[in-house]
């Protein structure tokens, strides 16, 4: 008989970002002939026509707002699971959608997976404001409620086993063989009034202040008049922080916005000279192993986040300092050479350590410890340490 595995932390599927697009590849990869998976999403973001194939998705209801969508929709899943569902097994996703674990541990074995702790965030950068000391808190259920434990980081699996004591498995995301659209990009680029291989990259799902585009703004102003820069993102999210950037940008910058197709986003990345990559907390970014996969040069944060998954393929700038990512940018631009021995490294180390295939084989391992009781998982992605 087939085991019923629910997903609850999403928002939607398909998916456009973050932790969304890490459990599409889960249940878009579990053998169909022994798991059924079903997610929980966000009726208004899921219409009643979208399908994904082998999924069943479940849609609730929720309210708009920055603070109480998303956990209105966790609230909402965790009951419809309690008391309507019929699982085997739950995973939940994300630390701060763990306060849901009291009510599916009425009923249910549960797996947690961390996408990294909002807690860690820069105070200054961070968008919960008042609200942030209650992230921590959610730490606790992650760690005490829970049967099994994973980590997408391993910075952040060694925190949370060195403060709380328990064991967190390192199950990192992956990367797949990459198809960008090539055309269609420059096509935009040529919107934009931007050339193939002149200019300088930055994207994000949703550009809030902790992924660090002021940083590269207000370090383009030190460039050459000539260097250019392409914004990719949602800028809708934290609109004094829109208007911050916007006051920010000189005439070589071009803002295209959200981007819903993958490959055309990796398109612009595969056209671009340089990607930059500021982010001041990630727990592992996808993004990273995509530019990887793509071969195109980087420059990234120096956030131990950023270092474990390319601890010398990537020129790294010291976190929040501009004047250093500035000197960076400058040195990559002067250095092609050796940007391009960088990323042909970059390439080598994501395509063998950071293999979707191998990574689902773990989360099923897992799974069934927790189905079957069966012994210890054989940790099959820990060879990226």
């Amino acid at each position: 008989m087939k085991k019923r595995i629910a997903y609850i932390g999403i928002k939607a599927l398909p998916a456009n970002a973050g932790v969304d697009t890490v459990v599409e590849k889960i249940v878009g990869r579990l053998d169909r002939a022994r798991y059924e998976p079903v997610v929980y999403v966000n009726r208004a973001l899921v219409p009643a026509g979208v399908t994904i194939p082998g999924v069943r998705l479940v849609r609730i209801p929720t309210l708009s707002g920055k603070y109480f969508n998303a956990p209105l929709l966790f609230l909402l899943s965790a009951l419809h699971a309690l008391f309507l569902g019929n699982y085997h097994l739950v995973n939940v996703h994300s630390v701060e959608t763990c306060f849901v674990l009291p009510i599916l541990r009425l009923r249910y074995k549960v797996i947690v997976t961390a996408h990294g702790l909002l807690s860690k965030e820069p105070p200054e950068l961070s968008k919960w404001g008042r609200l942030k000391p209650l992230l921590r808190l959610t730490e606790w259920p992650f760690v005490y409620l829970s049967n099994l434990r994973t980590s997408v980081s391993k910075p952040d699996k060694e925190y949370l086993e060195a403060t709380y004591g328990r064991a967190v498995h390192y199950l990192p995301n992956g990367v797949d063989e990459l198809k960008p659209d090539l055309e269609r990009a420059r096509a935009l680029l040529a919107e934009h009034g931007l050339e193939p291989g002149k200019y300088l990259l930055f994207s994000a799902g949703r550009i809030v202040p902790r992924k660090g585009c002021h940083f590269v703004l207000e370090a383009l102003r030190g460039l050459g008049a000539d260097t250019r820069l392409l914004v990719v993102g949602d800028t809708s999210h934290v609109p004094d922080y829109t208007a911050q950037l916007m006051a920010l940008a000189d005439e070589r910058v071009r803002f295209a916005g959200f981007i819903s197709s993958k490959e055309l986003l990796f398109g612009l990345i595969a056209l671009s000279q340089l990607y930059v990559f500021p982010t001041t907390y990630e727990a592992m970014a996808i993004t990273l192993l995509e530019v990887a996969a793509l071969r195109i040069p980087l420059v990234a944060s120096d956030i131990p986040e950023n270092r474990v998954v390319l601890p010398e393929q990537a020129l790294f700038f010291r976190s929040a300092d501009v004047a250093d990512l500035r000197a960076r940018i400058q040195w990559a631009l002067s250095h092609e050479p050796e940007m391009k021995e960088l990323a042909a490294a970059a390439y080598q180390r994501v395509a063998h350590s950071y293999h979707w295939p191998t990574i689902i084989a773990t989360y099923e391992q897992l799974y069934d410890r927790l189905l079957f009781n069966s012994r210890p998982v054989a940790r099959a992605a820990e060879h990226t340490d």
